[in-house]
């Protein structure tokens, strides 16, 4: 489990580098628009990146003349929004593996506090379910989709399909399980561990896959350290400043080393670095040939990639790091189009490209770009905020059990004596929203009410909660105000949080740029109506508008 203390261990040690092999040719033949004689496409490729913010297809598209330009070349819809509030990576995933709201899935964060134990429970933790590694490491975490309360497409698939396959991967095990589904006999679906060890569970298999092994004792991880992590473009070609403040020292600038300073891991700077990116692409290009994907039926091929997120954790979305994360992903969906195009076919498959919630700026530079001062929440903070107030009204505490995200959950039978007290519930609302970075409070049982609104925030947050997990009240923080000592962070409301592209090429699509509203929830249902397979549980919708009729 990848916490959030982690970002400011990392911030302080990333000072990588790294070598990469020089961008692939752009491959001639682009992906066709049109459908061929197929009744549905061969492959549905979803990519998702971690943390991608809409606006980076405006600031940094000039960058890309590869896989990301591909994919903009096919239907886009640029300013599509999450409709719920909580932008956290679990959720996300899970909203576009299944197309419903997380108040329907269930994975409402990457964790949520369990009133119960008394102890945090990471969204895909499973006791019960054993690690089972490859290339001959010893696994140590235990992972399944036993709180995913939803299907995802690929579930669908092999449940309408049973002759399809599916193959999920992703460096976060609740990317690849909330893409990937509940698994199968015909699901393969893998991730790394904290440790760095490749990875799927007694939940999804009995034995490790031959084709994964073989790739991993092929492509050992341990080969990046000590490389070097230069730009890939001319200097000039990166917008705003290399040492922007709010960064980490200027030690951290380019050129970074990819090794482990005194106290880190080794993993953990592999992954805020874009060769975690361009080796789950060359998985995925290895699994497409080896397994014949979209060559002996329809099946269904997920990859989470996350280096983005863990870049922009750090470096905030103005970075050169983003920037250059960005342009070598470009290269990384290119060469694995490259290769689709050659065991597929041009135009015999479909991609979707989207993510599962933005980030804000680094907030010590949010006053320059936006005029409107931003901060950092303390969580510390909002917890012994509430508990004075209650204290005032109570007598002394303790009240509050834990603070989590942006929810704060009381000790057992506290919340039903403070709504027996309205008083002491106005004292509480009034003392959570003195801290500062605090907008706007919201009450369980409102989140839980079914009446109607005209608050799009109550609304999003609604979309969000689901009773046993989520908190006891809600919380919103300012514009540019992150839960985060250090580097930056989403989970909000805000639009920044929310908006994110969506992106559609190859069979069935037809190319355009759209302004129609547009969701990642809507992502799940287009490609299910492509594939000719139904998604009960889904919220979203067809986006009918970019389908070649």
């Amino acid at each position: 489990m990848k916490r959030r203390s982690w970002w400011s261990a990392i911030a302080a040690a990333v000072a990588m580098v790294l070598v990469v092999a020089d961008p692939a040719e752009i491959h001639a033949q682009r992906l066709a628009s049109a459908p061929s004689a197929n009744a549905e496409p061969r492959l549905a490729v979803l990519l998702v990146v971690d943390q991608f913010r809409a606006d980076y297809l405006d600031w940094y598209g000039a960058q890309w003349s590869q896989g990301l330009r591909r994919l903009m070349s096919g239907a886009v819809f640029p300013r599509a929004t999450l409709p719920y509030a909580v932008s956290k990576t679990c959720a996300g995933h899970s909203t576009i593996g299944t197309g419903a709201y997380p108040s329907s899935h269930g994975m409402i964060d990457n964790e949520w506090y369990d009133t119960a134990t008394r102890a945090f429970v990471s969204c895909t933790l499973d006791p019960t379910a054993e690690s089972i590694a490859f290339g001959g490491a010893r696994g140590s975490e235990h992972h399944s989709a036993r709180f995913l309360g939803a299907p995802t497409i690929g579930d669908e698939l092999l449940r309408q399909v049973p002759a399809s396959r599916v193959v999920s991967i992703g460096l976060k095990a609740r990317a690849a399980i909330s893409l990937g589904g509940h698994g199968g006999p015909n699901a393969t679906i893998v991730w790394e561990e904290d440790s760095g060890t490749w990875a799927t569970s007694s939940a999804f298999a009995s034995a490790p896959w031959p084709d994964i092994d073989a790739f991993v004792r092929a492509h050992p991880v341990a080969r990046a350290r000590g490389g070097t992590w230069q730009r890939q473009l001319p200097i000039a070609s990166y917008r705003f400043d290399d040492r922007a403040r709010g960064e980490p020292p200027a030690s951290a600038v380019f050129p970074h080393l990819i090794d482990a300073p005194l106290g880190a891991s080794f993993a953990a700077v592999w992954d805020a670095s874009p060769l975690s990116d361009a080796y789950l692409g060359d998985m995925a290009s290895g699994l497409a040939n080896s397994m014949k994907l979209g060559q002996q039926g329809t099946d269904l091929l997920t990859i989470g990639f996350a280096s983005l997120d863990y870049v922009g954790h750090i470096y905030g979305p103005r970075s050169h790091e983003v920037q250059d994360t960005l342009a070598r992903l470009d290269v990384t969906i290119g060469r694995l189009l490259s290769t689709l195009d050659r065991t597929v076919g041009a135009g015999q498959y479909v991609v979707a490209l989207t993510s599962d919630h933005g980030v804000a700026l680094l907030p010590e530079q949010a006053g320059d770009v936006t005029g409107a001062q931003g901060g950092r929440v303390n969580l510390n903070t909002v917890g012994l905020a509430a508990d004075i107030a209650i204290s005032a009204q109570f007598g002394r505490g303790p009240y509050v059990a834990s603070v989590s995200g942006t929810y704060i959950h009381f000790l057992p039978g506290v919340l039903n004596r403070l709504r027996a007290s309205p008083a002491a519930m106005a004292a509480v609302e009034a003392g959570v929203r003195g801290v500062g970075g605090i907008e706007r409070v919201y009450w369980s049982q409102d989140l839980a009410a079914k009446s109607p609104t005209d608050d799009p925030i109550l609304t999003a947050l609604r979309r969000s909660y689901f009773a046993g997990r989520s908190g006891d009240l809600a919380f919103l923080p300012r514009p540019n105000w992150v839960v985060a000592s250090a580097g930056t962070n989403h989970g909000s409301a805000q639009p920044y949080d929310l908006q994110v592209p969506v992106l559609f090429a190859g069979w069935g699509i037809k190319a355009g740029r759209y302004t129609t509203a547009a969701s990642p929830i809507d992502v799940a249902p287009t490609l299910a109506a492509l594939l000719h397979i139904a998604m009960p549980r889904a919220d979203g919708r067809v986006l009918g508008d970019a389908l070649v009729r």
